[in-house]
């Protein structure tokens, strides 16, 4: 049980960093893609700071993310391919839309846009799987990989979660992804119930303990007597 509470407070620690690191790379200043990537994505370097590129998107490739919430609304991420002036392109999630609606068809033309810079996701030991059948545009995360394959051109190995787009969309579909929140969740008082739980079970057993040492006592002095 003590491992437990030492794993919670290792969680914390993580939860403390990545809330430094979002904090700082967030509030820097926006700069363009080919500034903050000019070359190799680092994700450790660039997550979470805002670039800006010029371009266009492909509504054609689009594809969502689905089984996703937020504010208490089941639905699903919007994500389209964006092609900068200079030939890279770059997934894009402009935002969450309810699972009542279709997907909104992104604008055309030449567009500005603002966004977070995100890394891939790769699916965990127990996570769900995706299809890999030609033609699939439903995934449940953001595996570059998998979807450049739907997408058929070399992407970027990182994506961008949408913060505006100039001309501005008017729609309020799809709404922006907000931040994760700079909290620490719960791993404190989880560690302190594990440890809590700790301590209970150590004090039983040195209750069990005592009363069996007595009791053996007890057995000697009466053989004694006796």
């Amino acid at each position: 049980m003590a491992n437990l509470g030492f794993w919670q407070l290792n969680r914390l620690d993580q939860k403390r960093e990545f809330n430094s690191v979002l904090q700082s790379h967030s509030s820097t200043p926006i700069q363009t893609l080919d500034k903050v990537v000019p070359d190799k994505w680092n994700k450790e370097s660039s997550e979470w700071m805002r670039v800006t590129i010029t371009g266009s998107y492909d509504p054609s490739k689009a594809v969502t993310i689905i089984n996703r919430s937020q504010d208490g609304t089941a639905g699903y991420n919007s994500v389209v391919p964006f092609t900068s002036l200079n030939q890279r392109t770059i997934l894009v999630n402009r935002g969450f839309v309810p699972l009542v609606m279709e997907p909104p068809i992104a604008p055309t033309g030449e567009i500005e846009i603002v966004g977070y810079l995100r890394a891939s996701q790769a699916r965990s030991a127990l996570g769900p799987i995706d299809s890999k059948e030609a033609g699939n545009t439903e995934f449940q995360r953001f595996d570059i990989p998998l979807i450049a394959a739907h997408v058929g051109k070399t992407i970027e190995p990182m994506f961008l979660q949408l913060i505006e787009e100039s001309p501005v969309d008017a729609s309020q579909w799809p709404a922006k992804v907000a931040l994760p929140p700079l909290d620490e969740g719960t791993h404190m008082s989880y560690a302190m119930q594990w440890f809590f739980f700790c301590l209970v079970a150590l004090t039983a057993w040195v209750v069990v303990v005592r009363r069996k040492i007595s009791q053996v006592n007890a057995s000697t002095q009466e053989q004694t007597s006796a």
